[in-house]
């Protein structure tokens, strides 16, 4: 077991690098994001945790597509990067996965994300923050493990949440457009948040 999440824990190391290596332009993000005045920086607001892996075996092979974990960094660069959540971050990206899965949306991941008036904090010019970019590997990781039949993976997000506005300091994950009835975060995070 020890084995397989060091497999793992190099496989999204090593996507990370090919993200870095691949795109030197990606700075601290300071300056490219728009400011959001009440809420403070993403460096004051934000402290990285780490993030956990699956403990199970099968997915130690795999490696997250590189472009899928970019566009999933940038996404939640833009659309919670300020959260001070990690749980609530990775939401972002099942919300993603969610719609995926689901036929109403497209079947890809880039797909999803580039789908127009879709995510109103997706930029393809922003930068890829490294603590997103491991997040985003380790959904993906997680979504993939799940997909082959693993239980309890980590979701931290229901499968038919396809939905979220935000408020400017958090966001607020729903089953239909503009509905009320948010998702109130009853499952187990793998997150430290």
């Amino acid at each position: 077991m020890l084995r397989r999440r060091v497999a793992l824990t190099v496989a999204v190391l090593t996507v990370a690098a090919l993200l870095a290596a691949l795109m030197p332009w990606s700075g601290s993000g300071a300056a490219d994001k728009p400011k959001d005045t009440t809420a403070g920086t993403l460096e004051e607001v934000h402290q990285p945790t780490a993030v956990l892996l699956p403990s199970s075996g099968t997915v130690a092979e795999y490696v997250p597509n590189a472009a899928e974990v970019e566009a999933l960094a940038k996404l939640i660069y833009g659309e919670a990067g300020i959260v001070p959540s990690t749980t609530e971050q990775a939401a972002v990206a099942w919300c993603v996965l969610n719609r995926v899965d689901d036929p109403r949306f497209p079947d890809t991941v880039l797909e999803v994300i580039e789908a127009p008036y879709q995510f109103s904090g997706y930029d393809p010019e922003y930068p890829v923050k490294e603590e997103f970019a491991l997040l985003a590997a380790d959904v993906l990781t997680r979504y993939r493990a799940e997909l082959d039949g693993e239980e309890n993976v980590g979701r931290v997000l229901p499968v038919e949440y396809c939905f979220f506005t935000g408020d400017g300091r958090r966001n607020h994950f729903t089953t239909e457009w503009k509905s009320t009835d948010c998702f109130g975060w009853t499952l187990e995070s793998p997150y430290t948040d």
